[in-house]
C-alpha cells in the first residue's frame, strides 16, 4: 500500500530532513508536498491527495498546527505531529493524532509509525470492503441500489445505474455519472471493484477504469477505446474478443 504524505513545518531544514528520512527509510511513502505556513498549507492541501499529514505544532507568528486543523475542518488524513515540545502531546491526541514524534526525528520511531499506519489502513480497508460488499449484497433485491457520494458538504445517494464509469486516481477513485458530474472517494479502484462485484453491469476494462456496460455506445477498434452514452471516451486494455465475452448477455451478437 503506497501512502501519500504532506509535511507542514515552518523550518525549511526540518522539512528537508523529514522528507529525506521518509524517502530513504520508508519507500512505501511518497512526499507529495510541503508547506511552511497555514495559508500555504491550506492552498496546497486543497489540491493534494494525502494519506498522512506530518505537522509541526509551532508554525511561527503565534500560529500552531492545531490552528491549521481547525481551519481544515473534517478530513481523512492521519495526523502525525512532529515537534520539539512534549507538552502538547495530550492536546495532539485530542485532535485524533495517530502519533507524536519529537525532534530530531528518530528514524526507528518514524519507520514504526509508518508501519503502524499501513497496518491499520490495510485492516480498515479489508473491513470496509466487507462491510460495503455486505451492504450491497443486502440491497441486491432492491429496485435501485444506491451509493453515497459526497461533494461540498452534501451527500447524494446515487443509483448505481447512473454511474457511467470509475477512474483510478492513485489511492482515490473518481466516480463519473451519466450526467457528467464527478465525485471523488478516498478508496482505491480495487476497493470498489470488489464491492461492485455483485453487479454484473460493472466490468474492469483497464487497470485504471471500471465501466458500466449499460453505458457503452461504441467500441473504437483503431485506438482501442470505448465511447459511452454521455460522450466520454475511456481506454481499454483488454482485447476485443475478451471484451465481447465479458459483455455476455448484455449484447446480442
Amino acid at each position: 500500500m503506497l501512502l501519500n504524505t504532506f509535511i507542514v513545518d515552518d523550518e525549511p531544514q526540518t522539512q528537508a530532513t523529514l522528507k529525506e528520512l521518509l524517502q530513504v527509510f520508508c519507500p512505501e511513502v511518497t512526499v507529495t508536498g510541503m508547506a511552511g505556513s497555514i495559508p500555504e498549507a491550506l492552498s496546497k492541501l486543497a489540491s493534494q491527495q494525502v494519506d498522512i499529514l506530518f505537522l509541526d505544532v509551532n508554525l511561527g507568528n503565534g500560529q500552531t498546527g492545531f490552528d491549521l486543523l481547525d481551519q481544515l475542518g473534517p478530513h481523512s488524513y492521519d495526523i502525525v505531529f512532529v515537534t520539539a515540545h512534549e507538552t502538547y502531546a495530550i492536546k495532539a491526541f485530542d485532535y485524533e493524532a495517530v502519533h507524536y514524534l519529537l525532534k530530531p526525528v528518530n528514524r526507528i520511531k518514524l519507520i514504526d509509525t509508518i508501519a503502524r499506519i499501513r497496518k491499520r489502513k490495510a485492516t480498515d480497508l479489508n473491513v470496509g470492503v466487507q462491510q460495503l460488499a455486505d451492504t450491497l449484497q443486502r440491497n441486491l433485491e432492491a429496485t435501485v441500489p444506491r451509493i453515497a457520494l459526497s461533494e461540498a458538504g452534501k451527500t447524494e445517494f446515487v443509483s448505481i445505474t447512473d454511474i457511467a464509469y470509475l477512474e483510478s486516481n492513485g489511492s482515490y477513485t473518481i466516480f463519473f455519472l451519466r450526467d457528467k458530474r464527478r465525485f471523488m472517494k478516498s478508496k482505491n479502484l480495487k476497493y470498489f471493484e470488489d464491492a461492485l462485484m455483485p453487479y454484473a453491469q460493472f466490468m474492469r476494462v483497464h487497470k485504471s477504469y471500471i465501466e458500466n456496460r449499460d453505458q457503452i455506445k461504441a467500441y473504437h477498434k483503431n485506438n482501442q477505446e470505448l465511447e459511452l452514452v454521455n460522450g466520454a471516451i475511456i481506454p481499454m486494455s483488454i482485447g476485443y474478443r475478451a471484451f465481447i465475452e465479458q459483455l455476455g448477455s448484455h449484447i446480442v451478437p
